[in-house]
């Protein structure tokens, strides 16, 4: 066997190397150096070493430094006289008893012997083989990675070392061309390692990643994978590598790490194919989204998969995993260990990830996370009584890599405390193929209380129905989907009666027909207050029924073309209500309702998960390799505005800086909120004129 030996300026180690080599065996090995260039001294080391004179010893000290050790390890192979060459780098050490050993055992007929290495003193090895079938998934990486503890046959050598690329990845290349030459005679021997790395001399620039060569890489290795029946374990483990690099190169700046992480994913050329939901249960995610149902459904035919996991059971549905169940839990944790965070992207609908069983939560968490918005970032109003609680809540536990907002209020609120990971999408609706709207036939104005009906909104109904029976308007129907036993709504009939207008308005509780709200319907007023009037617009649309609607609750602007399809109100009060449905002439509703039926098919289903898909797709191509970006659960408005009377701008951005932005031990990152109180200003000086 013939032991070559690469250098380039390895002063503080060669001696050290030529002293173990001095050990090996001058009747049966072969030493063969190739000093390429060095400007340190370390040639004249090598010329003053006793290893120099002796004659199973050959050194060539290049005078020109070519800048890759493939041109040492031809000219190695070149000259070398035995059947088979094992590769020394200059700056590494062998065990010359345990290599003399490794020699001993070679028998003729094999390309490439691989056995195991040290790194650091640990020993690296693969943990599973078959010499039946040497090239499998769990041995492809180690066998295309590095030249350490691996014996060639010198032929192999000889044809395949030229390598025209100067930079990172010498070995792998080798490698390659030796397989794809169809020199695969393999053979793993798990044996005493004889070679040894102090320190991994991997790149930490991302200057050294060619694209073109990458790309090469990728191609060759995707024909490995056809002819050996491969998986894509070493691309993946490839891709996993280069995008740590990039995190960690010093000298870019954050736009030019997104442009690299662009340029690795191009070269890889993964397929996306798996868009993973999280939620608690099938009843929550229909909160945020009356079309939750549709949803599921339309998954199943999509060209990328969809796969849905539930904390807890709810409603049945096939298609939901139940992650509490064990059979399910261990399906989830099968189906995620083969899911890569370039293939795969998990949408948030809750907070629920924070409460998944550790083995699947775990798994979840190393892939792309996205944080669907489905409510409104700030709150119009207290949800539940809370003392010294933080008016800015997050996950704490929690990461993503981008945010989807379903309004663009949300969208300005996150650019204004820095955050620009962001895309807005629209809501989907059940799509109805017909409007059934009557412009004879619907008199109605129709009214849908608020699930919690607060007292504010109890004294807006009973203005709104004195001012409408006062300009002998249509009467009101106000509808309740909640329980007829309702406090709020008997308060309602009560004080209805109090001012004397109980007989022209209709107060229907318990109604969960859709139907009977918008069949009769001439157009539907909003609730001055709420999270969102994303659902009850596009439901209302469905029905080809206009809305009236506070300009300031999330949802409406997005939805409602004013004058169009309905009537956006910047303020707010029974009396400018009734003015709008004064001023509409009774052709015009037609008009609405053609245009706001037309309106509601723009956000169907499809539309919905097409978009998901697209914003995965990019989510996946940026991957950083891990989430960084804080999740905001909400923003507690009128808790603020009470509790300090003001919005607490300092203590808001101490809370940001000690829990929000801490990014995994990084640089704190510090968003100052100096751009927010204005807006919230605004929205208190409507929810005021509203309340009135």
């Amino acid at each position: 066997m013939t032991v070559g030996v690469t250098t380039h300026n390895e002063r503080d180690n060669i001696t050290v190397l030529l002293d173990r080599l001095l050990g090996l065996p001058k009747s049966r090995i072969r030493i063969i150096l190739y000093d390429d260039g060095s400007s340190d001294g370390t040639a004249t080391l090598i010329a003053q070493h006793p290893l120099f004179r002796q004659e199973n010893f050959q050194a060539h000290l290049a005078d020109v430094n070519f800048g890759s050790p493939s041109v040492g390890r031809r000219f190695i192979a070149e000259h070398a006289t035995t059947p088979y060459i094992t590769f020394v780098d200059g700056d590494d050490l062998i065990d010359p008893h345990a290599l003399a050993s490794a020699a001993e055992r070679l028998r003729p007929g094999f390309d490439i012997v691989m056995t195991p290495f040290a790194l650091r003193n640990r020993i690296n090895f693969v943990k599973e083989f078959d010499n039946a079938r040497p090239i499998s998934n769990t041995t492809i990486s180690r066998l295309l990675s590095g030249i350490a503890g691996k014996i060639y046959n010198r032929e192999a050598v000889f044809l395949h070392a030229r390598d025209e690329i100067k930079g990172r990845s010498e070995d792998v290349r080798l490698n390659m061309r030796i397989l794809l030459a169809g020199f695969d005679r393999v053979r793993i021997e798990s044996v005493k390692p004889f070679y040894f790395i102090e320190t991994s001399r991997k790149s930490t620039y991302s200057k050294n990643i060619l694209p073109h060569e990458l790309s090469a890489r990728v191609a060759n290795y995707r024909i490995l994978k056809d002819r050996y029946g491969l998986d894509d374990i070493y691309l993946k483990t490839l891709h996993r590598n280069l995008l740590e690099v990039v995190q960690r190169d010093p000298t870019l700046t954050e736009s030019e790490r997104k442009k690299q992480r662009r340029g690795i994913s191009a070269a890889m050329a993964f397929r996306f194919r798996d868009v993973i939901h999280v939620m608690e249960d099938l009843s929550s995610l229909r909160v945020r989204s009356n079309a939750a149902p549709d949803l599921i459904q339309a998954t199943g035919n999509r060209e990328i998969r969809h796969t849905w996991m539930a904390l807890q059971e709810s409603e049945a549905h096939p298609a939901v995993k139940i992650v509490q169940r064990p059979s399910d839990e261990q399906a989830s944790c099968s189906f995620l260990d083969e899911c890569h965070f370039a293939e795969a992207v998990v949408v948030i609908h809750d907070d629920s990830i924070k409460r998944f069983p550790i083995s699947v939560q775990s798994r979840l968490l190393r892939l792309p996370l996205v944080h669907m918005r489905w409510l409104p970032l700030i709150a119009g109003r207290r949800k539940k009584p809370v003392q010294d609680a933080p008016v800015w809540e997050t996950m704490e536990s929690c990461a993503a890599s981008r945010v989807v907002c379903a309004n663009s209020q949300d969208v300005a609120l996150y650019k204004q405390c820095g955050i620009n990971e962001l895309a807005r999408i629209n809501r989907p609706v059940r799509v109805r193929s017909s409007n059934t709207y009557d412009v004879q036939g619907n008199e109605r104005l129709s009214y849908i209380v608020s699930p919690d009906c607060p007292p504010e909104e109890v004294n807006f109904l009973v203005e709104l129905a004195r001012v409408l029976v006062d300009r002998e308007l249509p009467p009101l129907h106000v509808f309740a989907t909640g329980d007829e036993k309702t406090p709020v709504l008997e308060e309602l009939s009560a004080r209805l009666t109090h001012v004397g207008v109980h007989e022209p308005v209709i107060v229907k509780s318990g109604v969960t027909a859709r139907h009977a709200i918008y069949d009769q319907a001439r157009i539907v007023i909003l609730p001055p207050w709420g999270d969102s009037a994303w659902d009850r617009v596009l439901e209302a649309f469905s029905f080809g029924v206009p809305v009236i609607a506070p300009g300031y609750v999330p949802g409406a602007v997005e939805v409602i073309r004013d004058g169009e399809d309905g009537f956006v109100l910047d303020e707010y009060s029974a009396h400018e209500v009734a003015s709008r449905l004064e001023h509409i002439p009774s052709e015009d509703y037609a008009t609405l309702s053609r245009n706001c039926f037309a309106r509601h098919q723009e956000f169907s289903v499809e539309q919905y998960l097409a978009s998901i898909e697209t914003i995965a797709s990019e989510v996946a191509r940026g991957f950083p390799g891990e989430n960084s970006l804080p999740i905001v659960d909400g923003l507690h408005v009128l808790e603020a505005l009470e509790t300090h009377g003001a919005f607490p701008l300092p203590a808001i951005r101490s809370y940001a800086r000690r829990k929000v932005f801490r990014l995994r031990g990084k640089a704190v990152r510090v968003l100052v909120l100096l751009r927010v109180a204005e807006p919230l200003r605004w929205i208190k000086k409507r929810m005021t004129s509203a309340r009135r």
